[in-house]
């Protein structure tokens, strides 16, 4: 391997260890308690080390982000890949984003608090570029199955176009997960109450426009999505 491509994989695999590191100090102190000082003495690097990599804290919570969406298109491209209609593959990914947010819930509260205008005027251009880059690979994905839905006749909302009804479908998921996470008294966190999840998501799909599955279907791709995620994950 040439000298070149040495330094640059060992940067790169410094970079994901400091990324797993901030992720378990954000767990225990949170993150507005993170500073790079912090992750430097824990990762027993110089200051000026961890410097080369993120030029300041919000230029770490961007590459959280980044990953936060990286998990992501590994989860929907998996979903994209079973053998099911589009119809399926929609409620997949839209159970896989649930999924992420629930087994992922700092890189999901980091990919939240990642969206604020007071963040992104402070992080670097390269990491806004480099996380644009793959939440495009996830729209890509996502916009294919809804075209795939329209194709097969499967949308159907004569005041809304599929584009603007997955984005009012990704919005719910935003809202539900956030309220999941941020409020210990929110109905869905309670255990007894988790199982109304899926015809809540199968009423707001169909309401938009696509055909509502019934209970025995949706647990088949709730399980499914489960194995994708920890598939993914290992």
């Amino acid at each position: 391997m040439r000298t070149a491509q040495r330094k640059a994989k060992e940067v790169a695999e410094r970079e994901r260890m400091l990324v797993r590191l901030a992720l378990e100090m954000i767990s225990k102190d949170g993150f507005h308690n993170l500073t790079l000082g912090k992750l430097a003495a824990e990762a027993s690097y110089s200051k000026g080390t961890i410097y080369n990599h993120f030029t300041c804290r919000e230029d770490l919570l961007i590459e959280l982000s980044a990953e936060s969406a990286r998990r992501q298109v590994r989860y929907f491209q998996a979903v994209v890949e079973l053998p099911w209609d589009a119809v399926r593959r929609l409620y997949g990914m839209a159970l896989a984003y649930m999924c992420h947010a629930e087994t992922d819930p700092i890189l999901f509260e980091c990919s939240i608090t990642a969206r604020t205008d007071a963040v992104c005027a402070l992080a670097s251009e390269e990491r806004l570029r480099r996380r644009d880059l793959v939440e495009a690979q996830m729209a890509q994905i996502v916009g294919s199955v809804v075209e795939c839905t329209t194709k097969e006749g499967l949308f159907d909302n004569h005041e809304l176009s599929a584009a603007v009804a997955v984005d009012a479908l990704r919005s719910y998921i935003l809202g539900y997960a956030s309220m999941h996470l941020l409020s210990p008294r929110f109905l869905w966190n309670q255990e007894t109450e988790q199982e109304t999840r899926l015809p809540v998501l199968a009423s707001l799909v169909h309401g938009l426009g696509w055909p509502r599955l019934g209970r025995e279907d949706l647990a088949l791709v709730q399980r499914a999505v489960v194995r994708v995620v920890e598939d993914a994950r290992e």
